[in-house]
């Protein structure tokens, strides 16, 4: 029983570069953006695909999440599955040295800020992204940022938001 439970966790594949150490403080001058999908039921297995101003950072199933280091500037994040009404975009103003944990699941697409105590705890129950490169085989997605026309929410904090690193050394 156990064996066939195994085959089924859930694991996103990341292709950006994937922090070693999610509990320590991002890398000097940049934030860390983590974006958690939470898991409801085996039969909510919809694929989405995450992109960053336009660059495809992960593809995340159910109970699932990924994690990447980028520059302070505005983050023009989007989400994309098979059925468009469960797209979702949003703007989030990020600053260095900042961590942001953003939560999502199958019934609430858009995207809400958590604290990062709420998000470390999903990390540690989450399987670890599997990390792949970029290539010529590598899903197709369009690396379009979204259109000047398209719906795209701003990121606001409710009980989250930014916070700084709990512990800044290398070896947390």
């Amino acid at each position: 029983m156990f064996i066939l439970l195994a085959g089924c966790a859930t694991r996103a594949t990341q292709y950006a570069p994937l922090p070693p150490d999610l509990r320590a403080a991002p890398e000097p001058g940049k934030a860390r953006i983590c974006v958690i999908r939470g898991w409801l039921m085996w039969a909510m297995e919809v694929g989405c695909r995450l992109q960053d101003d336009g660059i495809l950072i992960g593809e995340l199933p159910n109970g699932s999440y990924v994690c990447w280091e980028r520059p302070p500037g505005v983050a023009r994040l989007s989400l994309h599955t098979w059925d468009p009404l469960f797209a979702a975009q949003g703007n989030l103003q990020v600053e260095s040295d900042m961590l942001y944990y953003l939560y999502m699941d199958y019934f609430h697409q858009q995207f809400k800020s958590i604290s990062q105590q709420e998000g470390q705890k999903y990390l540690a129950e989450y399987s670890r992204p599997r990390v792949a490169h970029r290539s010529a085989s590598s899903p197709a997605m369009s690396a379009q940022p979204p259109s000047a026309g398209a719906s795209v929410q701003a990121i606001v904090t409710k009980g989250g938001g930014p916070s700084p690193p709990a512990n800044k050394s290398a070896g947390y």
